[in-house]
């Protein structure tokens, strides 16, 4: 089984690459997301080269603006960004801009003079 590994990339750019690989194999495999990563379930007897679903992502990112480095080791094939801290962003989920979230607690609202007497409680320990 193949996987590429996707960890320093965005969601956005992560499905494309999964749909271009997967488009571009013409049903020998189908290109799957994993947690940080994509999986290629192989359908051909032979089953696929490292090498031949490498050059597929090398020529998903050199449509791009560019700075991806694209390397293999063995099985897997690690997608290096320009912009590594986006990929790490991904996972964490973000607010509408108008809540407000208590830093020590999971308290959230959207009222300012709330949210101010709710932190000042943590911090004068009532």
């Amino acid at each position: 089984m193949i996987t590429i590994d996707c960890k320093e990339l965005t969601t956005d750019e992560e499905l494309a690459l999964a749909s271009s690989v997967s488009d571009s194999l013409q049903g020998a495999a189908v290109a799957l997301i994993q947690s940080g990563g994509i999986v290629l379930d192989d359908y051909t007897p032979g089953g696929l080269k490292v090498g031949d679903v490498q050059r597929l992502v090398e020529d998903f990112f050199a449509a791009k603006d560019g700075g991806y480095e694209v390397e293999a080791e063995g099985s897997r094939i690690l997608v290096h960004s320009p912009h590594p801290d986006a990929g790490l962003k991904r996972g964490q989920p973000t607010l509408p801009p108008n809540l407000l979230k208590c830093p020590f607690c999971p308290f959230v609202t959207p009222y300012q003079e709330m949210y101010v007497v709710h932190t000042r409680a943590h911090l004068f320990g009532v």
